[in-house]
């Protein structure tokens, strides 16, 4: 600590003062891990919001969806370079962190309605994700892992205003209606406890260690190729034609 700075200039880079550079950090196990961690929530949320775009009718939503599926494909990309720079190839990330975790994605991936999806990803996989980030950031070391902290301070940024839209879409459509709450209420307990189950996406709790059961993803998700549109769209397209019917009518031609 007798480092003193020319005139007070800001040492290393600014990344941190040289107190902080001098304090332990995280392990470079824990770090990879629960880089890995994130790394697999932002492949399966990619998935979801990618699944679901097509049947979801209503546009701002679609919109909303395809944005946010490039964001989570662009920060595990980036994530993925990072990991290699950490450890040699074969790098584990084609493998399931947690089987709770896969089913907690399998279970919103299949949710029936708007408002369980929504709710599902938003308000506990986004939001998840975004604590999780948030901790390893203030956790890991500042100097010695500043390319991760750089990493994370934009999917950290950007999972926050994701977080918020999402909490606009679902506190706006569950208002239309209160017996739509008290639908979803049970289901949302139910991923709830699959997320005490895998200890938090960066694995950073304690694990309840109850038994992992499945309800909507009993049956693994298939995506329903055929577009869908709200009610503001009048085409016939959009007015249960088939598709393939209306592409070979007159009206069409």
């Amino acid at each position: 600590m007798k480092y003193e700075s020319y005139k007070n200039l800001p040492p290393l880079a600014g990344l941190c003062s040289m107190e902080e550079a001098t304090k332990p950090g995280l392990p470079l196990d824990e770090c990879v891990r629960r880089l890995k961690r994130f790394h697999y929530c932002f492949k399966r949320l990619h998935q979801i919001f990618v699944s679901r775009l097509t049947s979801e009718p209503i546009y701002e939503l679609k919109t909303a969806f395809a944005h946010h599926a490039y964001l989570c494909a662009e920060h595990a990309t980036a994530l993925r370079t990072r990991i290699g720079e950490m450890r040699e190839p074969p790098l584990g990330l084609d493998e399931v962190p947690h089987p709770a975790l896969e089913v907690f994605f399998d279970e919103i991936l299949a949710a029936p309605t708007t408002e369980e999806l929504l709710l599902g990803v938003y308000m506990n996989a986004v939001s998840g994700l975004h604590i999780g980030i948030k901790d390893y950031r203030y956790e890991t070391q500042p100097l010695t892992d500043a390319p991760s902290r750089r990493l994370l301070r934009f999917a950290e940024l950007e999972f926050e205003e994701m977080m918020l839209l999402g909490m606009n879409f679902t506190g706006t459509l569950l208002k239309s209606g209160t017996d739509r709450f008290f639908e979803t209420h049970d289901w949302v307990r139910y991923i709830q406890q699959l997320q005490l189950a895998f200890g938090s996406v960066a694995g950073t709790y304690p694990e309840s260690g109850e038994p992992i059961t499945r309800r909507y993803s009993v049956t693994p998700y298939v995506a329903n190729p055929i577009p869908a549109r709200d009610d503001r769209f009048t085409d016939p397209w959009n007015q249960g034609v088939n598709p393939e019917a209306f592409l070979y009518s007159e009206v069409y031609k």
